[in-house]
């Protein structure tokens, strides 16, 4: 039974290169295919579900030796096994709807534009008419093709079917080690205390898009005039799109983090049509090669998410290259994108905009606070999607799900969505609960670095320092065991909302 474990570790680099690659290829706009189904063709161990049961007995015989290494290594094994079961029946599903977004021509008033400028111009759009336009085309367009999207979601249920699992959230808590109930009830509490902070502050970045824009339940916005908002326009002029990368650049450097980390980051930002607008990170070869694709734009979002990507590239940079395959390759994505936040939050922090953008003390105070408004906002919505996304991954994709969405959304985030979103507006595999888990480790990893190095740690050498030898763990600990190391305090998801209503009451 062990021959299965050993044929996937064996090939499991060259697996996960050949598929960052498509994906790389297919986000920088090298190519409008995505290919998975030949990859998984040329790596049937991978997901085949006798793996998963040749992995599931390997790992009850580490845990009985008390081998605590083998168990780390066959439980991220054994869960990589359970997502690509899952994305080998999805596979044929994701390359239509790859195919689809990439020839799919939307009418907007006189125009026909194509599925990717339709997203990418919607947050964009200062005219409330036009965003509403926008909105509306990809919203039908989504609701019209909702087979085809459903088909893609409807994976879940015949994994947990083919895995022998009572249902698809019973087999993710049973892979990850996460208990999504325990979470949906944090996530719950969270959208309790942090309401009325988020509401206020919502009106206010309304008003400041249209003075005559209310949030609900009294006013009509939508999800596109929150989009909108979320860009802060208004602040366009601090966040000069020549100013951002020498600001993060400069600052890495300072850091004793260089952007390029000696070659092993690979920094895509060629003007490329089809290209994503917003960065992202590829892990060709884990720590050698790692892809940062960048479209350099301006603006404040833009600023927090090239700081975002660089905190995974960074990561991924610094994992030892000595460790076992799966630790490099495969953790606990909490983990990483905790790293990922950690960076972004660095818009919190006043004197770090004065310091690198050179903004002036009211202009960075602003900031601050629109920035917690943002990451408070992401954080609102990502608690109604997980339980929105357990919902759908046990029940299937009907339209009864589509109500079901848009009433957790129009909770959450206090505007009107279009329910063509909500096979759309999805994370695979249960992936907003990382997100949440690692915002609540990001809250614990940022105070341990400013009880221990001051507030201005992101210039001490000897915090980033302090960071590399967490980085280099690759994915030795989850996120639970990492919070207790750094802090003596499990995860808290209501503990990092309420760090950021007391920003934005401050």
């Amino acid at each position: 039974m062990d021959r299965p474990v050993h044929s996937v570790r064996a090939r499991l680099d060259d697996f996960l290169a050949e598929l960052a690659t498509l994906h790389y290829r297919h986000g920088a706009g090298l190519s409008t295919d995505l290919p998975v189904s030949a990859l998984h063709a040329s790596f049937p161990e991978v997901s085949d579900p006798d793996t998963f049961s040749a992995a599931t007995e390997a790992l009850e015989k580490a845990r009985a030796k008390n081998d605590v290494l083998a168990v780390r290594r066959l439980q991220l094994l054994r869960e990589l096994v359970a997502g690509q079961v899952e994305e080998a029946l999805a596979a044929r599903d994701v390359e239509a709807v790859a195919k689809l977004e990439a020839q799919a021509r939307l009418p907007v008033d006189d125009q026909t534009l194509s599925f990717g400028e339709v997203l990418s111009q919607l947050p964009q759009e200062t005219q409330r008419g036009r965003r509403a336009l926008l909105e509306r085309a990809v919203g039908n367009f989504l609701w019209g093709e909702r087979g085809r999207y459903g088909a893609r979601r409807e994976a879940a249920l015949r994994t947990a079917e083919r895995l022998g699992a009572r249902s698809y959230p019973l087999l993710r808590d049973d892979v990850s080690g996460i208990a999504h109930d325990k979470l949906v009830e944090a996530a719950e509490e969270t959208l309790r205390r942090t309401e009325d902070a988020y509401r206020d502050v919502l009106g206010y970045v309304l008003r400041k898009l249209e003075p005559t824009l209310r949030p609900l339940p009294g006013g009509d916005a939508r999800r596109h005039d929150l989009q909108a908002a979320l860009q802060s326009p208004w602040m366009d002029s601090f966040f000069r799109r020549e100013d951002l990368m020498p600001a993060v650049t400069r600052w890495l450097n300072e850091w004793n983090l260089p952007p390029a980390a000696n070659g092993r980051i690979r920094i895509d930002d060629e003007p490329r049509s089809g290209k994503a607008r917003r960065p992202f990170v590829a892990a060709v070869r884990v720590p050698s090669e790692v892809r940062l694709v960048i479209h350099l734009e301006g603006g404040m979002d833009r600023l927090g998410g090239l700081l975002h990507e660089f905190g995974h590239a960074q990561h991924l940079a610094h994992i030892s290259e000595t460790a076992p395959v799966e630790l490099r390759r495969l953790g606990d994505a909490s983990v990483t994108e905790a790293y990922a936040a950690l960076t972004e939050r660095l818009l919190l922090c006043p004197e770090w905009l004065k310091r690198y953008l050179h903004l002036p003390s009211t202009p960075a105070r602003d900031t601050v606070r629109l920035a917690a408004f943002q990451a408070l906002a992401v954080m609102r919505r990502h608690c109604a999607k997980l339980s929105y996304e357990l919902s759908l991954t046990t029940r299937g994709a009907s339209e009864e799900r589509a109500e079901e969405y848009v009433a957790g959304q129009r909770r959450a985030l206090f505007v009107e969505p279009h329910p063509g979103f909500f096979l759309f507006d999805v994370d695979p595999q249960l992936y907003s609960a990382r997100y949440l888990r690692a915002w609540a480790l990001e809250t614990r990893l940022t105070a341990r670095l400013m009880e221990r190095f001051n507030e201005d740690f992101w210039r001490n050498p000897s915090a980033s320092a302090w960071l590399k030898g967490l980085f280099s763990r690759g994915g030795t600990d989850d996120a639970e065991a990492l919070s207790t190391e750094v802090s003596g305090a499990a995860l808290s998801l209501p503990e990092a909302g309420a760090r950021l209503v007391a920003i934005l009451n401050g």
